[in-house]
């Protein structure tokens, strides 16, 4: 689905005067991403679906809004049963597996600063994980992410509603499962976009210049396109968060 009906606009549902569908330009509600019509949604977070919309380029999918993404899944889910699965999913995550290049390690260390600092002594860094199962882990003897670890993100993450459980499936869809822990803590607003977006880059070796904290013109637009992205899903989740 692509942006072509800017400017898009609040419609006050006749249901609910706190609840607002959107429209574009000619006045037609907007679709999800299974084209059904989107349930009036409290009128505060469907305001943030406009303004993200709205600051899309032209033409762009309308699934590079992680607002309309989030929106667009609640309005089609009736039951929503979300879940983390923190046990398997945490063992291919590269913040436990940094490279063996030092240089590289330590600039992708200094990269989930956050994970570190909440760890502490716990944090450890073990070898790469190539294997695609646990049965596979465990058939060729590679070390798993020790139980402290596993233990204090299944605390940290006990509280999650289901808007954050998904938004943490969505942005693994999106960053990769290597990149979980530190998705966790941006769910919660500990670290920022541009730390999740920084961090990605290094752990997943996409950075053009591994060995330079610096980054090229094209990746810091990127990183401040994304980061826009997520500072609206943030506002976003809080809003839902609250009601």
């Amino acid at each position: 689905m692509r942006n072509i009906g800017v400017p898009y606009g609040l419609k006050v549902s006749s249901l609910r005067s706190d609840h607002s569908v959107v429209v574009d330009v000619n006045g037609n509600p907007l679709k999800t991403h299974l084209k059904t019509v989107f349930v009036p949604m409290p009128t505060k977070v469907v305001h943030q679906l406009v303004e993200d919309i709205n600051e899309l380029p032209a033409n762009a999918e309308l699934t590079e809004s992680l607002v309309f993404c989030l929106l667009s899944t609640f309005s089609i889910e009736e039951s929503p049963n979300f879940q983390l699965y923190l046990d398997t999913d945490l063992q291919w995550d590269a913040a436990y597996r940094l490279s063996d290049d030092d240089e590289i390690a330590n600039l992708q260390h200094q990269s989930i600063s956050g994970v570190t600092k909440r760890l502490k002594d716990n944090y450890v860094s073990l070898p790469i994980n190539p294997s695609a199962t646990i049965e596979e882990m465990q058939s060729a003897g590679i070390e798993f992410v020790p139980s402290e670890i596993l233990d204090y993100w299944k605390e940290y993450t006990a509280d999650f509603n289901q808007y954050q459980i998904y938004v943490v499936e969505l942005l693994q869809s999106i960053f990769g499962g290597i990149h979980l822990s530190m998705i966790l803590l941006w769910v919660k607003g500990k670290v920022t976009g541009e730390d999740l977006m920084k961090s990605s880059l290094f752990l997943s070796c996409y950075k053009e210049d591994l060995e330079s904290p610096k980054f090229t013109k094209q990746e810091r637009a990127d990183i401040e396109y994304f980061s826009k992205r997520l500072a609206a899903l943030s506002e976003a989740l809080t809003q839902l968060s609250s009601k």
